[in-house]
């Protein structure tokens, strides 16, 4: 993918150019839980990718935990410089998607289909931010970039909401696969808010949206909203005062 092979190579070079000029390096440890997502597909209906089967897409709102969660851990490297700085994170993610459709079983019944997928990958996070209302003890800072995201584990299930005889010969667990998931790696963005607390951590609020759709036969599209906790470790490699006024 030309595309991801472009993000690295901009990655080596930005962080090696900003390492040269930087006036601190903070490394650390994020902790990152986004528990909104929408997971939308412009379609009505959808031919399984693994069957014959018919489904009705009929939610693609925005939802919380339902739709899926995402637990990062990593860690952080961050460069400085006055007002501005750009970070690195590296981080493993396991990353949850729901996605619920209707089979119909009757012409005025539809049996509701919970498909399930769990994905183990590596995030690689690069974004620059820019600080204001500065003071030695808080700052405020908006921030937005790209993560280059590699899977590397998955798992699926199908989950029948119908209490009596489900319909489970008709379908297939891998329905949804090349629709909402494959293991192929892929392009986030990123965008957030973020709040400093002296030279000790940060708590942000970011939105992901990622890049293409999975699959070519549907357009597929995610979003996810969370939170990140970022704890700098007592060591500074590289220190010089800064000054965040003008």
């Amino acid at each position: 993918m030309k595309r991801s092979r472009i993000f690295v190579l901009i990655t080596s070079l930005f962080l090696l150019a900003s390492t040269a000029c930087a006036q601190r390096l903070n490394v650390g440890i994020t902790f990152q839980y986004l528990i909104l997502k929408q997971v939308k597909i412009d379609t009505d209906i959808i031919k399984g990718s693994q069957s014959s089967s018919l489904y009705y897409v009929t939610n693609n709102r925005w939802k919380f935990f339902s739709a899926g969660q995402s637990i990062i851990i990593g860690t952080v490297m961050q460069l400085d410089y006055k007002k501005s700085y750009i970070v690195f994170e590296p981080s493993f993610d396991l990353n949850t998607y729901n996605y619920t459709v209707d089979y119909p079983t009757a012409p005025d019944h539809n049996e509701r289909l919970n498909f399930q997928t769990v994905f183990l990958q590596v995030d690689l996070p690069l974004y620059v931010g820019y600080q204001f209302g500065a003071t030695n003890l808080l700052r405020y800072s908006v921030f937005a970039g790209g993560i280059l995201v590699l899977p590397y584990g998955l798992n699926y299930a199908l989950q029948s909401k119908e209490s009596v005889n489900p319909q489970e010969r008709y379908f297939n667990a891998r329905d949804m696969e090349d629709i909402i998931y494959n293991q192929k790696k892929y392009m986030n963005t990123l965008v957030g808010f973020c709040l400093h607390y002296a030279n000790l951590g940060k708590v942000d609020l970011r939105f992901q949206h990622r890049i293409g759709s999975p699959g070519e036969q549907y357009q597929a599209s995610f979003n996810s909203i969370g939170f990140g906790i970022t704890y700098y470790l007592p060591v500074n490699l590289r220190k010089k005062k800064i000054y965040y006024e003008n």
